[in-house]
């Protein structure tokens, strides 16, 4: 069965205009151009319309292609410019001379690593779409739903795409679809009911309708999908929203601290000397929360530092959050448990416990196969470890309780990972907080692409999100992802404001990505099996 859609010959337009007659090299050029132009919706370029429109060369190919070393083409060469162009901040780790690299050394091993990165993601993303494209050819031909049965098949498609890249441990969820449209509140809402997946795959969808509809000249595809849109909006308005909680007054430090100070021996004290400084400096809070590692030290494993901040959180009549490791004797005779997490004080001094980041990077934080693989394997990533040896996920949330409140804590990449916050908020969290060390990416759109998954995980669960970054992006977002404060890139600032803790539980942190899994299905479904009527 041939996928070739053709125009009616009455109404034939310039080859250029039709996407059937591109092949080749060209089809392969217009595909990766494409997947580039793609990743420009994302935040940092911030052109979140194109979202909408900006995959439609990518389907029109798809949609008119007949051989599977085609698709596979297509879809490879358009993933790799997408991810290509999403993780080009990956050049902001260079020089990485503080691990004791050269500079030659730092460009080979950034270079190699987006490399493979984009590459593993693109593959992902390429099998994914060479198999909708191979299922457009077995959708029946000629019939008036066979627009539907696209745009339900590609929802499907791209749904199981980007569960797939969250659940797998080398998975990175910045590619998810729904963070273009962050500043789009409307729109966001409705992830609080099904999770971020849907939207991200609804806005795909589009893409292919209008896709279909340039191939086919018949619109009613493009009138179908975006009712769905409006109706998601109109839904998300009418539903209740989450029920405020107590306002509190919070502020965060941004001490922006280079790398090569941060884990330079010797220089402790003075960074607790600048986070005692700026946080003298902020407004009266009742929370504030430092970054990721801002003190390079155990401190639980250090009463000097410790009973330095019990001492400021007296003076303060405030409760410190800040990011540092901790170590736990070892199991059964192993290595000690090393953890980045964070560790919590009280306005009366009181230590009030610790969490640890649940989601690892890998070949950062874990070497994948350490135990298991020639020895050549840890010594070649050894130089990336600082620690060198695994660091420890947290098992689960550990809570602080703040005057009435409970503060969820995470760290650095949790937040790219909607059920990690959603079994925080499910543990009692009313206020989510996330440090990171996002002073690796520079002044780089990888800061506004890790905030804006802060966003979505704000709504998600109906929760307020407060971000402590190192250099950037600091914020205090609301609970309906609204980000009611920023501070300026690399600059030592103490950002203040006052946020309504969460109350009650969203659909989707009772729920999970289940409501999602089940859509997903469901389009599938609708896709291949509901009957449609030919024309004669």
């Amino acid at each position: 069965m041939s996928a070739s859609i053709e125009p009616p010959a009455s109404r034939a337009r310039p080859r250029l205009l039709e996407p059937a007659t591109w092949s080749g090299a060209w089809a392969v050029v217009v595909a990766l151009t494409t997947g580039v132009v793609f990743s420009l919706a994302y935040p940092g370029p911030d052109q979140g319309w194109l979202a909408w429109v900006g995959m439609v060369p990518l389907w029109a190919l798809l949609l008119t292609r007949q051989r599977f070393r085609e698709f596979a083409l297509v879809s490879f060469a358009w993933s790799l410019g997408f991810f290509g162009g999403l993780l080009h901040w990956f050049a902001a780790f260079h020089p990485l001379t503080w691990l004791g690299m050269s500079h030659l050394e730092s460009l080979l091993v950034v270079g190699l690593a987006w490399t493979v990165l984009s590459g593993f993601l693109g593959l992902s993303a390429a099998v994914a779409l060479t198999l909708v494209g191979l299922g457009f050819r077995r959708l029946p031909p000629g019939t008036d739903l066979r627009g539907a049965r696209v745009a339900a098949l590609v929802f499907a498609g791209w749904s199981a795409l980007e569960v797939f890249q969250t659940v797998n441990p080398f998975g990175l969820t910045l590619g998810q679809v729904a963070s273009t449209q962050y500043r789009f509140l409307p729109l966001l809402q409705g992830v609080r009911w099904v999770g971020s997946f849907p939207l991200g795959a609804l806005i795909v969808a589009f893409n292919a309708a209008l896709a279909h509809a340039w191939v086919t000249r018949r619109p009613r595809t493009v009138l179908a999908v975006a009712a769905v849109a409006l109706t998601w909006v109109l839904a998300a308005a009418i539903a209740p929203g989450p029920d405020p909680g107590a306002a509190l007054r919070v502020s965060v430090v941004q001490g922006n601290v280079s790398q090569t100070e941060k884990w330079s021996p010797g220089n402790e004290w003075r960074l607790l000397e600048r986070y005692e400084r700026l946080t003298r400096e902020a407004s009266p809070s009742d929370l504030v929360v430092w970054p990721e590692s801002a003190l390079p030290v155990v401190l639980l494993q250090t009463p000097a530092m410790l009973d330095r901040l019990a001492d400021l959180a007296r003076e303060r009549r405030t409760a410190l959050v800040t990011g540092t490791f901790i170590v736990e004797p070892p199991l059964a005779g192993g290595r000690p448990r090393i953890y980045n997490g964070t560790v919590g004080v009280g306005p009366d001094g009181r230590v009030l416990g610790w969490d640890a980041k649940k989601h690892l990077v890998p070949f950062g934080e874990y070497l994948p196969g350490r135990d298991t693989l020639p020895s050549w394997w840890s010594g070649f990533f050894a130089r990336m470890n600082m620690l060198g040896q695994d660091l420890t996920p947290g098992d689960r949330p550990r809570l602080y309780a703040l005057r009435g409140a409970a503060v969820g804590s995470n760290v650095c990449f949790d937040s790219l990972f909607p059920d990690v916050m959603r079994r925080t908020a499910a543990a009692g969290a009313e206020l989510l907080v996330l440090v990171t060390n996002d002073g690796w990416y520079g002044r780089s759109a990888a800061l506004r692409q890790h905030l804006a998954q802060g966003v979505l995980r704000a709504v998600e669960t109906g929760r307020p999100f407060i971000q402590a970054a190192n250099t950037g992006a600091s914020a205090l977002v609301g609970a309906s992802g609204r980000i009611e404060a920023e501070a300026p890139w690399a600059v030592e600032v103490a950002l203040s404001g006052t946020v309504r803790t969460g109350g009650g539980t969203t659909p989707y942190v009772r729920w999970g990505d289940a409501p999602a899994i089940v859509m997903m299905l469901l389009a599938a479904v609708l896709a291949f099996f509901k009957p449609g009527r030919r024309h004669a």
